[in-house]
């Protein structure tokens, strides 16, 4: 299966944030940055997540440590959401 990759650049354009946010997300092990012949994309997959972090940041000023936070919190969320479906499906 071919992944898509997303030049950073353009997700920074499009959204009008800095490059630097995306390179903490990564430094922080939110986002997975791709580097190709000196050039850094990100994983379709991640634009997402990704684009929640910018909202979360820019839009509601979360600040890097509390999206850390509010993301560990939700996956941790879902984790649990998971197992009470599969043991409802245990029944």
């Amino acid at each position: 299966m071919e992944r898509t990759l997303i030049k950073i650049v353009d997700i920074c354009k499009s959204h009008q944030i800095e490059t630097q946010f995306i390179r903490n997300l990564s430094e922080s092990g939110l986002i997975q940055i791709i580097t190709e012949r000196e050039e850094e994309f990100v994983d379709e997959e991640e634009l997402r997540p990704l684009e929640q972090f910018v909202t979360w940041h820019y839009e509601l000023d979360i600040n890097l440590q509390g999206i850390e936070v509010a993301y560990s919190l939700i996956k941790k969320i879902e984790k649990l959401q998971e197992e009470i479906e599969r043991l409802k499906k245990e029944r």
